[in-house]
This record gives structure tokens, C-alpha cells and sequence, in this order.
């Protein structure tokens, strides 16, 4: 019996089984492709695969239809499936076996999942079940029941990031009044909301950005950062954002900060009493330590200093959001969101905002402004003439 390769863990199951055997051949072609693939691609991307594998499977196992290979016929009932009903399945949490219901899903969800299948009978250098006529018309009959309509974020709009950074200050300036310092995480939340909303970025861009990364014009307050590696550009060509007085200021605060506390951690003596593998233990922190302080937005707590997660970020945001009285939940979007709405409904050109937010084409803009330019339509504008000419 062969198995499947293995890549960032187990890609099919806790178990590596397949339902066949397959010639040692193809499963070695598969591991040299997927191995490639790993080192080509980002960990959110190796586990939109490894997750779409897994529900393939699934899937298949439920209904005892065979998943690898997968015929053309199983994959469009498959999509068929998932368009209609819920269904269960065991996946494994924090080491325990739980049962979980998964669908029905969005046909951007689907398509993922037909992506992931597809890479995997490629990999193999077996036919890509998914690139048949018959799945496709299973695709055209999944969009026409469901729709292609993608919900979207909720927007976090000026009005409401300018309440949040209002209370920021306001804390700020509480703390100074009463002679006490500054607390770093007022400081270092209002730096993130502010570079936030100026670079329009995704929650995963700004939690990468670097010190390095920004440039501060000489004559002028306001400056610059550099997005160096995005969704769209997984090479890392680079993109500049522009960063207004305020955010600049800002991240000037919070740097000082920053730097004192890294300069505490690191000035820690070590235990005197401690012995050698301790003092390795000790180095190694240090280390790591060390390549955490390049990192704009980072945690202090307990166990350290570690640069902010994704999750982390939209906690913060949250957070903020609830103390000044914003009664929305956000998510990682809602910042670009809500700012492209912001640059739409003060007249800003489409293509300028695509610009700003590093959009290769103006699609996202136009769907993300959607209600906004509505508004401003043709149809819209020549009512509202019509209206001033009328006595």
C-alpha cells in the first residue's frame, strides 16, 4: 500500500492512506511537486490545500465514493453536494477526535476546494478531474443556485476610526495629566490604526511590516512605507503606500517605546545560579528576541516580546472599537474596507484608490464601493439636476 505525500504535517488525514495503490512512480513524482509547491508558497496557502484535501475526503469516505483518484463524476456530485446540505465530518482539535458540520458553502469556497483537488491529482501526474466538462457544467449549476455574491466585510469607516483613536488619546492624555507614563499599548494601538487605515493593507501586510520598511520625507510630517510582499505579489516586488502627518507621529511615539521595551528585556541579567542548558535556553530567547525588535507591531506580555499575529490585530481592533462606544465586530478587511468607502464617498478617482490600496486592476474598488457609486451614478446625477432646476 503507497501513501500520499506528506507536506506542513499531515495533508489527508491523520493517517496517510490512500484507497489504492498507485505506482511508486506517481507517488514519487507527487512528493517532489508538493514538496516544491511548499517551498513556493505561503502557510496560509499550503493550508487552504491541505484543508481542501481533507474535506474532499471526507466527503468521499461519507458516501464511499473513491478519492484518489477522483473520477470526474465524483467531484461534480461532490460539488453538487456542498451546494444543497451540511454534512459531518472528524477533524482533530488540540489532539482530540471532534465531529464538525461543514457546508453548505460560497462558490468562492468551492472553487478553493476544486483547486485543491486539482493540485493534487497534478501532482501526481494524474488527469485534473476538475478540468472536465462535467464539473464544469456542476460548477455552472452551483453559481446559478447559489450566486457568486460574496459577502463582505463590515466597514471600519473614518467616523469610526477617528472615534477609536480619539479615546486612544484621550487615555494618553489622562496618563500625562496624572504624571504616569504612557502605556505602550495605547501607543502602540494607536500607531496600528492610523498606519491601518493609511495604507489600506491587509491585516497579514501591516503585522509583517518592519521598521526598515518606513521612510519619513525630510521637509515634510507625513511619509511613506513599503508593502513588500502581499497576496498579489507572493515575489516581493514591493509597493509604496503614503503615510499622512498623524501616522507618522504616531509611529515615532510608539518606536520609542518599542525600543525601551526591548532595551528592558534584553538588559535582564541572566540567573546566576542557572546552569548550562539553562544558559542556552537563555541565548536562544535572547536571539529571537533580538529578530523580534525589527517588527513594527509586537506583544509584550509574560512570555515575552513576539510579533502581533493576525488574530491579535483583529482582537485589537475590536477591543478599541468597544471602548469608544463602536457597537460593530470587525474582521481583518473591515480597515480597507471601510477606507476605500471613505476615498469613494469624498470623490476620489477609482483608479487613484486602486493605487493606494495596491489593486492591480479597479474590480475590488468598484465592488467594496458598490452602494457608494450607485449613488453616484448617471442615473443618480441626473436626478439630482433635474431636482436644482426645478422651482
Amino acid at each position: 500500500m503507497t501513501t500520499l505525500p506528506t507536506i506542513h504535517g499531515p495533508v489527508l488525514h491523520d493517517q496517510l492512506v490512500t484507497e489504492q495503490d498507485l505506482p511508486p512512480a506517481i507517488v514519487a513524482r507527487a512528493q517532489e511537486h508538493l514538496a516544491d509547491f511548499k517551498s513556493a508558497r505561503t502557510a496560509k496557502t499550503i493550508r487552504a490545500f491541505e484543508n481542501g484535501v481533507r474535506l474532499f475526503r471526507a466527503w468521499c469516505e461519507s458516501g464511499g465514493h473513491g478519492w484518489f483518484p477522483a473520477s470526474p463524476a465524483t467531484v461534480a456530485a461532490f460539488v453538487a453536494s456542498i451546494a444543497k446540505q451540511p454534512f459531518r465530518r472528524i477533524v482533530t482539535k488540540r489532539g482530540k477526535p471532534t465531529a464538525i458540520t461543514t457546508g453548505p458553502v460560497a462558490a468562492a469556497t468551492m472553487k478553493q476546494y476544486l483547486w485543491a483537488i486539482g493540485l493534487l491529482h497534478r501532482s501526481a501526474d494524474l488527469p485534473d478531474p476538475t478540468k472536465t466538462g462535467k464539473v464544469g457544467f456542476a460548477v455552472d449549476a452551483f453559481e446559478r443556485a447559489v450566486g457568486v455574491w460574496q459577502r463582505q466585510a463590515p466597514a471600519l469607516t473614518r467616523d469610526a476610526s477617528d472615534r477609536m483613536v480619539a479615546e486612544i488619546e484621550r487615555r494618553l492624555a489622562d496618563a500625562q495629566a496624572d504624571g504616569k507614563p504612557a502605556s505602550p499599548y495605547d501607543l502602540r494601538d494607536r500607531a496600528l490604526l492610523l498606519v491601518w487605515r493609511d495604507t489600506l493593507a491587509r491585516v497579514s501586510e501591516v503585522m509583517r511590516l518592519r521598521w526598515d520598511d518606513f521612510e519619513r520625507y525630510p521637509v515634510k510630517a507625513s511619509g511613506s512605507v513599503c508593502i513588500r510582499r502581499s497576496k498579489t505579489d507572493q515575489k516581493g516586488q514591493g509597493h509604496m503606500r503614503h503615510l499622512t502627518a498623524p501616522a507618522v507621529a504616531a509611529l515615532e511615539a510608539w518606536r520609542e517605546a518599542h525600543a525601551a521595551a526591548f532595551d528592558q528585556v534584553l538588559a535582564a541579567p541572566p540567573d546566576p545560579d542557572s546552569g548550562t542548558a539553562e544558559d542556552a535556553r537563555v541565548q536562544a530567547r535572547r536571539a529571537a528576541l533580538a529578530a523580534t525588535s525589527g517588527f513594527v507591531f509586537v506583544g509584550v506580555h509574560r512570555a515575552g516580546i513576539t510579533p502581533l499575529s493576525d488574530t491579535a490585530a483583529i482582537r485589537v481592533l475590536n477591543d478599541r472599537a468597544a471602548d469608544a462606544g463602536v457597537l460593530q465586530r470587525f474582521s481583518g478587511h473591515s480597515v480597507r474596507v471601510g477606507t476605500t468607502q471613505d476615498l469613494l464617498a469624498d470623490g476620489h478617482e477609482v483608479a487613484a484608490i486602486a493605487q493606494a490600496g495596491g489593486w492591480k486592476d479597479i474590480k475590488m474598488v468598484l465592488r467594496y464601493g458598490d452602494r457608494l457609486l450607485t449613488e453616484r451614478s448617471a442615473v443618480a446625477q441626473a436626478e439630482a439636476s433635474r431636482s436644482r432646476k426645478e422651482p
